[in-house]
């Protein structure tokens, strides 16, 4: 039986080394708790952020679509896996 490392099975699967999904990860959490706080204050301030929200979901919705899913297709992106981490 082999022995699976629970701290890289997930982002292998996904073709990013631990770190790289790491970063990942903590883009994705900074970009929603932005839109969250956006949200709050939109909602007591109707005339503030009006559309901050919606365009940061389909923006988070692009960068989560577009990026390869396998080690595979991360293959063929050599050079370009920055654009996907730096967002």
């Amino acid at each position: 039986m082999k022995k699976t490392n629970l701290f890289t099975k997930h982002p292998n699967d996904v073709g990013l080394s631990y770190w790289k999904h790491l970063l990942f990860a903590l883009m994705l959490a900074r970009k929603t708790f932005g839109a969250a706080l956006a949200s709050s204050i939109h909602a007591f301030f109707p005339f503030m952020f009006e559309t901050y929200t919606s365009r940061t979901i389909n923006e988070l919705h692009g960068i989560c679509t577009s990026r390869p899913k396998t080690e595979e297709e991360s293959k063929t992106l050599i050079g370009k896996e920055e654009q996907f981490v730096a967002q």
